[in-house]
């Protein structure tokens, strides 16, 4: 306990009562002392002063008057504890002054003043985590190298196994890093011409392509990994173009930008940048958040902020490493994260961010007020809407009054990149996304691992991170090593990307027009910011027994079963369509022509020209269910195309090869259209 004192003193007042000046001269002075209840002094830690310790030798009962001087930009305050104490709670790295004055009631005053200048808080260190390296980029078999592609791109194309053998894993992951980007708003640009998409100015029509950028680049660009990266990123941090943002794909296309410049990049840029990115500050309303203010019934929104912790870094648990929650000793019941005053705290450190470089009077405007080109750039701040009390983070991070928002913010992304929960969140997300939504904790915890502290010593490493993910023990096992659960459902769009990359969707004219062709799903299509599916959807009360989960399962519906497979009943290639137009060379067919989807189904045909139908089968089983198919199953497909193949290839009655090669095309259709709706498709193992 510290004791500061002070003294001050009155005087007789002239008068002849000599009895009265005897007892004003005979009064003591008051001693004033201050009583320090600490032996530190920390910012957002409260400090109790009593002035139990001042003296007054004439026994008199002491009246004390309490004064707090504050640096500028403080908002602390004294508040009474008791007769003889107050606190207070320093909320900067400043000096502050408090002033005591006792007085007897008789004349005599004594004062004094102290000053404590506290020390900001020392966040929390996270563990000791140990430099770990992720596996060495290798591959079995052919088994594992078509496994590998299902995982690490948007699936496999006729001859891609043999070239990934042939390169190696090493040379085909460090080929896939080192791959330049190929950006989403170019691809945007490079179609919205043909699809008449004009984006912004007076003539904006409010279309959107965002579905067709992604098949674009999904079908076609060769950074595969960092495509397949994106897309698992855009569901961890979602924005959905449900949303109102006016068709404005540069907006959103420039968001999945930003997803997927920082694919392979360090997280904590990835989590910055995405924060500020005016789709995401609309999408979950921290642009234009400003500053409580009583009067005007505003208190700053919380939206951001929860879902920031919650879906994008640390969520609802605390985590051991291995992803399992760490439970209360008292009450065996998983700990909580955060709390609702953790959200407030975030939501005032999130205030005072708006589109980039506008008059500061249009601050919270909506944003059809702002021109389409100014809605691009990322947010900036605007120092007189931001919150500028003190704010308390999770594990003792702490934003002192006055803060600017810059510098607010650069607190709060290290309370969330700096915290224990993050290195297992993500790896139990994105190994959900490549590999097994059942991953053993052993598989979490490796991965994390690596996301905590890489060969290099760097947190948060997401070239890393994917490397460990693609090359654990568990995501390269043999199928006999395999657990039971290991592998996830593919959902709708993965699928339909898989399927139309395999056989080289296009269309008939030589446009873009297949891209328009869309599944159950589409991409950036989620009804909330909590994605598509619950990342903990059990489909079964038998999964839940077990203690499995399905995630996308929840978005595959008798409804969606059949939406999709329609997409895939009638496939058609380029040699049916010009013989079915030939046929008919009408208007009407001639319309049909230049709008008709068509697929390549070579890899088939050519292997029945060069081997059998055997061969194809086995070629299908490959590359569509890679290797899952049973020996009955692949018999019985065999068996029912074999004999209507070779009776067309025998029969004598076509007028020209070109209406044989478009009836044993329709039957080929019909055999990859019966593998498409095998459970064994719909599973990546």
């Amino acid at each position: 306990m510290a004791t500061a004192c002070g003294g001050g003193g009155g005087g007789g007042n002239g008068s002849t009562d000599i009895s009265a000046a005897r007892q004003v001269q005979s009064n003591q002075v008051p001693v004033a002392l201050i009583d320090v209840l600490a032996t530190e002094f920390i910012a957002g830690k409260t400090i109790t002063l009593s002035s139990a310790s001042s003296t007054d030798d004439d026994g008199d009962n002491l009246a004390t008057k309490w004064q707090l001087d504050s640096p500028a930009g403080s908002y602390a305050k004294l508040s009474s504890v008791d007769i003889s104490s107050v606190e207070f709670e320093p909320d900067m790295a400043d000096t502050f002054t408090v002033y005591l004055e006792v007085s007897d009631g008789r004349g005599g005053l004594g004062r004094t003043a102290l000053n404590i200048t506290p020390s900001l808080p020392v966040a929390d260190p996270l563990p000791n985590f140990v430099s770990t390296a992720p596996p060495d980029p290798t591959l079995k078999d052919r088994t594992d190298a078509v496994r590998l592609l299902y995982q690490g791109t948007f699936g496999p194309r006729d001859g891609d196994i043999d070239a990934l053998i042939a390169q190696g894993g090493d040379a085909w992951f460090k080929e896939q890093i080192s791959t330049e980007p190929y950006f989403y708003t170019v691809a945007w640009a490079s179609i919205a011409a043909e699809f008449d998409d004009i984006d912004s100015g007076e003539n904006a029509n409010f279309r959107q392509l965002s579905h067709e950028t992604f098949m674009l680049n999904a079908l076609t660009k060769p950074d595969q990994l960092r495509q397949r990266m994106t897309y698992a990123l855009s569901q961890l941090f979602v924005i959905s173009d449900r949303f109102d943002f006016a068709g404005h794909d540069q907006l959103t296309m420039g968001y999945v930008d930003t997803l997927h410049r920082n694919a392979f990049g360090n997280y904590r840029d990835l989590l910055r940048d995405v924060t500020l990115h005016p789709a995401m500050g609309m999408y979950l309303a921290m642009l234009g958040n400003e500053k409580a203010d009583p009067e005007r019934n505003i208190r700053p929104d919380e939206n951001f902020a929860r879902e920031v912790m919650q879906l994008f870094t640390v969520g609802l648990q605390l985590l051991n490493q291995d992803g399992s929650p760490i439970l209360d000793e008292a009450t065996g019941l998983p700990r909580q994260t955060y709390s609702p005053l953790d959200v407030q705290n975030y939501a005032a450190a999130f205030t005072g961010w708006y589109f980039a470089d506008q008059e500061s009077y249009k601050f919270g405007d909506t944003f059809h007020s702002i021109d389409w080109q100014d809605r691009l750039a990322p947010m900036t701040a605007y120092e007189e809407f931001h919150q500028k009390t003190a704010k308390k983070l999770l594990r003792n991070y702490y934003v002192p009054a006055g803060a600017s928002p810059s510098d607010s913010l650069e607190v709060t992304i290290d309370s969330l990149f700096y915290h224990p929960n993050l290195g297992p969140f993500v790896a139990r997300h994105l190994i959900k996304n490549f590999v097994t939504s059942n991953p053993s904790a052993s598989y979490v915890e490796r991965v994390a691992a690596v996301f905590n502290s890489n060969s290099n010593s760097q947190r948060g490493n997401l070239a890393s991170v994917i490397q460990a993910i693609l090359f654990d023990p568990e995501a390269r096992a043999e199928p006999t090593e395999q657990a039971q659960n290991f592998g996830r459902v593919k959902d709708p769009l993965l699928k339909f990307v898989n399927f139309n990359r395999l056989f080289s969707v296009s269309s008939y004219s030589g446009t873009n027009f297949f891209l328009r062709n869309r599944p159950s799903q589409t991409f950036l299509g989620a009804h909330s910011v909590f994605n598509f599916y619950s990342p903990t959807h059990t489909p079964t009360k038998e999964f839940a027994d077990l203690g499995l989960v399905a995630p996308e399962l929840q978005v595959v519906t008798p409804e969606t079963i059949v939406t999709d497979a329609s997409r895939i009943a009638y496939i058609s290639t380029r040699e049916q369509r010009a013989y079915w137009h030939t046929s008919d060379p009408s208007e009407e067919s001639t319309e049909s022509l230049n709008s008709a989807i068509v697929h390549d189904l070579s890899p088939v045909t050519d292997r029945i020209e060069t081997s059998d139908l055997s061969a194809a089968v086995d070629f299908l089983d490959e590359y569509m269910t890679q290797g899952q198919l049973s020996e009955a199953m692949k018999n019985e497909l065999y068996s029912f195309y074999s004999p209507r193949i070779e009776q067309k290839l025998a029969a004598d009655f076509y007028s020209s090869e070109a209406h044989r090669t478009a009836d044993i095309h329709s039957l080929l259709a019909g055999l990859i259209y019966q593998i498409y709706l095998s459970p064994e498709y719909s599973l990546q193992r």
